[in-house]
């Protein structure tokens, strides 16, 4: 088929369809679904395959009629489903169900991941001062205490100081407080600068003629090179979402074949992937060069005189060494096995691979 002919064929189908720009989508979408719907939401649902692309000419359009089925699929089922568990009685307006991430992990309340932690806003509606349409008791004023005897990583003590009240936590673990002091304190942010600046000089420095850094990048482009061809995005999201692809035989299928490239590599460039010894979580969950790094960083924090400063870094590297652990994107939080090359992510629709430095 010409590619003319070819052309006219996508021409003559999207005149058949109700397109929409990505902007007028957001729009529609907001007033269809009651909710603010950004054009990033509608990027979002392309990239990850919930809706397809058409357009030609390098334009992006949407079909009406997909974004119609995409909402009708979860709009106000999840309200419906839970009411009818829990009772008609229940207050779907403390579910939050409108909120984005970016709200619900906002300013501080994203500097390190704690599992189990509730949102600031719930923290909000029972502490605030205000009283909303469906809220009809106000527990707490500005100038009261407020005491969490099982503070976590600080939500009350937190959104406590954010509406003018005083706070006390508690908890058994010392890192938890150690969480908790960093997101309250008060810093000397021209000193705090200076020593990240620092630090991550003399990191860049200690790596710059590392034979791993060149083997991240070579092995980096590879990835990009196979990605492309056999995972377009977001033609292949589309495809597993429409069961065109069945995902995990596809997946492993396309982790053998990388897996040469990958450990030619290894080879090429002379890379140690595992410890020599496997005696602490440090050993069997950090790559060989990872843990080199991590050791470094911390001996530099350690060093700093300012106590508040290296409070901050601490849990800055805290949250540096947990992203850091040999094991899958889908995988952070629980920690199966570890995993020492290349593997096909579910989680991103492609092949991914472990971090061999923690610069980035």
């Amino acid at each position: 088929m010409s590619q003319n002919k070819a052309s006219n064929i996508i021409l003559k189908k999207e005149a058949t369809l109700e397109l929409l720009t990505i902007k007028q989508a957001s729009e529609w979408a907001s007033e269809y679904s009651k909710k603010k719907v950004t054009p990033s939401n509608i990027s979002y649902l392309i990239q990850y395959g919930r809706i397809r692309k058409n357009g030609s000419n390098g334009s992006t359009l949407i079909d009406k009629q997909e974004l119609i089925k995409y909402y009708d699929s979860y709009l106000g089922k999840r309200e419906l489903e839970w009411k009818g568990l829990l009772g008609e009685d229940l207050n779907w307006a403390l579910s939050f169900d409108h909120l984005k991430e970016a709200d619900t992990t906002k300013h501080v309340h994203r500097l390190h991941p704690y599992k189990g932690k509730f949102i600031p806003q719930l923290v909000e509606y029972f502490l605030d001062d205000h009283t909303d349409d469906y809220k009809k008791e106000i527990y707490f004023n500005k100038g009261d205490i407020v005491l969490d005897p099982f503070c976590g990583s600080g939500t009350t003590i937190v959104q406590a100081n954010e509406l003018g009240m005083h706070a006390i936590g508690i908890d058994v673990s010392a890192f938890n407080s150690l969480i908790c002091n960093a997101k309250i304190g008060k810093y000397d942010f021209v000193d705090l600068d200076y020593e990240i600046k620092k630090i991550t000089k003399a990191l860049k420095q200690f790596i710059t003629d590392s034979n791993t850094v060149k083997f991240e990048n070579k092995l980096t482009q590879e990835l990009t090179k196979f990605n492309n061809k056999y995972f377009p995005s977001p033609e292949y999201k589309y495809k597993v979402a429409l069961r065109e692809i069945e995902e995990n035989k596809y997946g492993i299928e396309k982790e053998n074949e990388f897996l040469p490239i990958f450990t030619n590599l290894v080879k090429e460039y002379d890379i140690q992937l595992t410890q020599d010894k496997y005696n602490s979580f440090l050993d069997r969950w950090y790559l060989h060069h990872v843990r080199t790094e991590i050791d470094f960083t911390c001996s530099l924090i350690k060093q700093i005189k300012n106590p508040s400063t290296k409070k901050v870094l601490s849990i800055i590297l805290s949250r540096t060494v947990r992203s850091c652990r040999a094991t899958t994107h889908a995988d952070l939080a629980t920690l199966k096995h570890p995993v020492t090359s290349t593997y096909y992510c579910s989680k991103h629709g492609k092949m991914c691979k472990p971090l061999f430095s923690i610069l980035s």
